[in-house]
């Protein structure tokens, strides 16, 4: 009787256990629902994802329960011991295997850390049996190493590698999310179908090909009775190319936390990058992550050469196990898009820079930027969520869309900006016509009293095909500071050559910050920085200008204030007027004219040699000044005067003749383009203009000379 009891409450102690790890199994379950990401729907009006039809596979599509994630379904691949699950993309929804593909979604492998078993694989397929395809498992139940996709290495005797290699799926590649360690070796490894790890570390990702003899590696073990009679068994463990793992973190990937994955195909390379936690699964924020690239052998892939291949997901669990989710973003080819954000400060007229600053009462405009590059489907259902920065009050909100032939606006009212989110839905789709569209948003900074850092924001972009994140930038921003300068000496000043000045002024700072900035005063000189200097606890400065940094005649000095931050004063324009002169800087001191014979009638003898007549004036620019010019009359050595005499001819062609009184022949106005005041008069003067001898027909013949006079005067004339 008392045995009987003892196993009554065997009995029930069994059963209560039962009960509290069904209770574990189901909450894990439901928390991994309640905490998914925001997704895609995966078989509702169009399907892009199916259920395997392998006759074991007891994988479903779940609607998943987070408010935050609406419209979202999960693949449930596996959720308890002894389970095989598998789900294929629908017919139409091929991975093209030449062309750029982009496939990204979140993994969740249970909480059970280093007790978990099994995990899941993402796979590539052309194996025969299409949507049906799973590892041939035989009489023996689910083996879990195989993750839903690898060779059964449950016979002892197997030999040939390639009979294991038939047993998985076929022309196919897969990255495994492996959670549990199957390092078995030695004399009782055969048969076991618990090696496939051994030699590489315990939970990890690679990949590889399941349906390819190379893939496995063998192992043989000699055992039987005594010397006499032996047999050999083998077993094997499978190359993990692309291999990442986490040893300082044991069971990090069933650790109760959804995980986010990123596969990029480069069609040109062949080459399959992954990159494993790449974003926050709270926030969405990018994350560093752990990455590879291996290179992909299409052919073992796509023997028949479609150029396409059926991709899904495939998960297994054995005595251990853990719930395998998997929620997409994306499909392969379905909706290729991408979304980003910009933050430009509308008031210094730049972009804001991961990094950069922004000053208090700035206009600032934020842009999320979508864009529709191509796929089979139209971008629909688009449905935004922007996390907004802090410290910005925007005031004005649209979606505008770029179209092909024409743009068009769709306005939303500021006011539904609630706690730093806006929920903005658009109205239209984007496509190939209209392939980008732009969230505009404009407002103002606000006060701060001292620099304030404003964290990045990760906003989601939703549709029933494609779920992507914007960020913006993480950025500063300062305390408004207004300088006014001002020149309390005068704004002209005339100096006396080689003579020293000084430009006194003072600067005003209103500012919002605790502390005041740091003011420098920065003086250019003709363009030249000239100094920059602190002014006094006042406010006050003095520039002493040096002689030797003058120029004779017209000088600018342009005055500006400016903090450590970036912020200026209005820039003062002082004009320095260094007295100057005006005078010849250089005459030829000897010329003559061209040798001429004498025709019997009248005509103009041109110059010879190099006449040159240069003016110089330094009393600044808009100085006027006229040069004049007389001449002696011509004579022969014996005395006998010439018959005619020098002209000069204007460029209109104009004569005046040169007699003995001055006349005016060139009227000026010094300006920039005379270098040092200096003016070339002879510089316009052509072989027609200019001074020329005029020779009268009754000239007796002979060599004739005479003094050519040149007089300046200081004006118009």
């Amino acid at each position: 009787m008392l045995k009987q009891w003892l196993s009554a409450g065997l009995i029930l102690l069994a059963v209560s256990l039962g009960t509290r790890l069904n209770a574990h199994a189901d909450s894990d379950y439901n928390q991994a629902l309640k905490t998914a990401p925001q997704g895609i729907l995966l078989n509702k009006t169009m399907p892009i994802l199916k259920v395997g039809s392998a006759s074991k596979s007891s994988a479903t599509v779940v609607e998943t329960t987070n408010p935050a994630a609406p419209n979202t379904q999960a693949a449930v691949i596996t959720n308890g011991p002894g389970k095989f699950g598998a789900i294929w993309s629908t017919n139409g929804n091929y991975f093209d295997l030449t062309k750029d593909e982009t496939v990204s979604f979140w993994a969740y492998l249970g909480n059970r850390g280093a007790e978990a078993g099994e995990g899941m694989a993402f796979v590539l397929q052309n194996d025969p049996k299409d949507g049906g395809a799973a590892p041939n498992f035989g009489r023996g139940g689910i083996v879990g190493e195989t993750l839903g996709v690898w060779g059964v290495d449950t016979e002892a005797r197997r030999k040939n590698p390639q009979d294991l290699a038939k047993t998985a799926i076929q022309n196919s590649w897969a990255l495994e999310f492996d959670t549990n360690y199957n390092g078995l070796t030695g004399q009782h490894a055969a048969g076991k179908a618990n090696s496939f790890d051994a030699s590489f570390p315990k939970e990890h990702l690679a990949s590889n090909y399941p349906g390819d003899p190379d893939t496995y590696y063998q192992y043989i073990d000699t055992g039987g009775w005594g010397w006499i009679f032996t047999q050999k068994n083998y077993y094997y463990a499978i190359g993990h190319k692309g291999l990442i793992a986490n040893g300082a973190k044991p069971g990090f990937l069933s650790n109760g936390q959804w995980h986010h994955v990123t596969l990029r195909w480069n069609a040109a390379d062949q080459t399959m990058a992954y990159v494993f936690d790449d974003e926050n699964p709270q926030t969405g924020e990018p994350l560093p992550g752990m990455s590879r690239k291996v290179r992909v052998d299409v052919q073992k892939i796509d023997p028949n050469h479609t150029g396409f291949a059926r991709w899904g997901i495939t998960g297994t669990t054995g005595k251990r196990w853990e719930n395998n989710l998997i929620v997409f973003e994306n499909a392969p080819g379905l909706v290729d898009a991408q979304a980003k954000a910009k933050l430009t400060d509308l008031t210094r007229n730049r972009v804001v820079p991961e990094g950069g600053e922004v000053v208090s009462g700035d206009r600032v405009q934020l842009d999320y930027q979508l864009t529709y590059r191509n796929g089979r489907q139209t971008w629909s259902s688009i449905t935004t969520l922007l996390n907004l920065p802090e410290k910005i009050a925007f005031d004005k909100v649209e979606i505008r869309y770029f179209g092909k032939e024409k743009e068009w606006t769709q306005m939303i009212d500021a006011t539904a900006i609630k706690n730093g989110q806006l929920k903005a839905i658009f109205d239209w789709e984007l496509d190939e016509n209209t392939p980008a569209a732009t969230i505009q948003l404009r407002g103002k900074v606000g006060a701060v009293n001292r620099t304030t850092k404003v964290a990045s924001r990760t906003s989601m972009v939703t549709s029933n095909a494609f779920v992507g994140s914007a960020q913006t930038p993480e950025f500063s921003i300062n305390p408004n500071v207004d300088l006014n300068l001002d020149v309390t000496s005068s704004h002209a000043l005339t100096v006396e050559p080689h003579t020293d000045t000084q430009v006194f002024g003072k600067v005003a700072v209103s500012t919002s910050a605790s502390a005041q900035p740091i003011v420098k005063v920065r003086a250019m000189l003709n363009r030249q920085l000239l100094t920059t200097l602190t002014p006094e606890k006042d406010g006050t400065f003095n520039f002493p200008i040096t002689a030797d940094k003058l120029r004779a005649g017209d000088n600018v000095l342009k005055v500006t204030a400016t903090t450590a931050k970036g912020e200026s004063s209005n820039t003062v324009t002082v004009k320095i007027k260094v007295q100057g002169t005006l005078k010849f800087d250089f005459i030829s001191p000897r010329e003559q004219f061209q040798a001429s014979r004498l025709t019997g009638r009248d005509q103009v003898v041109q110059r010879s040699g190099n006449w040159q007549v240069v003016v110089q004036d330094t009393r600044g620019n808009d100085s006027q000044w006229t040069l004049m010019v007389h001449a002696e009359r011509f004579r022969s050595r014996t005395g006998v005067p010439l018959m005619g005499g020098p002209i000069y001819v204007h460029a209109d062609g104009r004569t005046t003749d040169i007699r003995e009184r001055p006349t005016p022949v060139v009227r000026h106005t010094t300006s920039e383009a005379d270098k040092e005041g200096k003016y070339a008069v002879h510089e316009d003067w052509t072989k027609k203009t200019g001074v020329l001898l005029q020779v009268e027909a009754d000239s007796a013949v002979g060599s004739y000379g005479g003094r050519i006079t040149w007089t300046l005067a200081d004006t118009p004339g």
